[in-house]
């Protein structure tokens, strides 16, 4: 069976159309819920993109969830935890009791980036699930060897190599859970994408003009300028996930929305629990256009074309490996595959 870590918005309206997506679909199910409370636990998220919700809501919400076989995995996947004296004073004041409180409530499940953390959490829930962040950039067996012998469990792998199904299939054989990210369309081997994370994880304001809307500026201009980058992308369709779990062996998959409406939200899920989709690539990542400060992108790119060209294969049965190509110099598949799918 396909599994899918959804994000989570944290709203009845929401988890009532998870369970009902559930009921409605079989061989692949929702298991658990990703996301965190503004101002509560830190985050890779500023915190004017996520909700606040008081513990009486965040009791229920999490009874209804597991009542339906869904868990809820709460995200403190900061990726920079600030200096070592000011992460120690905030764990013994705040960070250690809201954890200890949310344990009460009922998470079992916690996604982390920070070693430290991963650590702390094991000690204090030593039969919890610790996930790894994407964020870490796991790539490796060594990588997630190192994070195993911390006390994780689950690893959502780096999207780099999302398309390099040999890595792939090595790490589905190691220990615990490995799962991929399905709809990043973060630019291939972004050079901000650190720093956009330590920004996000320091609570940075996207409003400032003085830095052009740094940094979402600067990835969403290159996308406008070259949008065979949204091809590049390590997006993973919908009616992919099958051929993922058949070459790889891995079935669990991570879809990410969870700063964004409802609206936006439940037809991205729903076609990846469809497990089949035919329509604009972009409109299977939430865009982050409002954060640059920049139009809605006016792109059209057809998966259905993406798929007619076969676009997956030419990964799959050329052994091609990204790593060792230059994009648009040693290698325009994606260059190719744009120009046909562009409607």
């Amino acid at each position: 069976m396909i599994t899918i870590n959804a994000g989570n918005l944290w709203e009845d309206a929401y988890l009532d159309k998870v369970i009902a997506l559930n009921k409605e679909y079989k061989g692949i199910q929702v298991t658990s819920l990703f996301g965190s409370i503004r101002d509560l636990t830190p985050t890779a998220r500023a915190m004017d993109r996520i909700p606040y919700r008081d513990y009486n809501f965040i009791t229920r919400y999490t009874k209804k969830a597991q009542d339906a076989g869904i868990a809820i995995r709460y995200t403190i996947n900061t990726s920079c935890i600030g200096s070592l004296q000011d992460f120690k004073k905030d764990w013994a004041e705040n960070l250690a009791s809201r954890c200890m409180k949310l344990h009460d409530i009922g998470v079992r499940e916690w996604t982390v980036t920070s070693p430290l953390l991963c650590e702390l959490l094991v000690s204090f829930f030593p039969k919890d699930f610790i996930e790894v962040s994407t964020i870490a950039e796991v790539a490796t067996l060594q990588e997630w060897e190192r994070w195993f012998h911390l006390g994780a469990r689950g690893v959502c792998l780096s999207t780099s190599i999302n398309r390099d199904f040999e890595v792939l299939k090595n790490m589905s054989m190691s220990e615990g859970s490995v799962s991929i990210l399905a709809n990043e369309a973060c630019l291939y081997r972004c050079p901000w994408r650190r720093e956009c994370y330590n920004l996000s994880s320091h609570d940075s304001t996207r409003s400032s003009a003085l830095f052009s809307r740094y940094p979402f500026s600067r990835c969403q201009g290159i996308r406008y300028s070259s949008p065979e980058e949204w091809v590049r992308s390590r997006m993973v369709l919908p009616q992919w996930m099958k051929r993922y779990r058949e070459l790889t062996g891995i079935s669990n998959f991570k879809v990410a929305f969870r700063t964004h409406p409802y609206e936006v939200a439940a037809p991205i899920l729903e076609a990846y629990m469809k497990q089949e989709y035919i329509g604009n690539l972009i409109s299977l990542w939430p865009t982050v256009a409002p954060f640059a400060g920049m139009a809605e992108p006016s792109e059209v790119i057809s998966c259905k074309k993406l798929d007619e060209d076969k676009f997956l294969d030419y990964f799959i049965e050329h052994g091609h490996r990204c790593k060792d190509e230059v994009c648009g110099l040693s290698c325009i598949h994606c260059v190719e595959a744009y120009n046909h799918a562009k409607e």
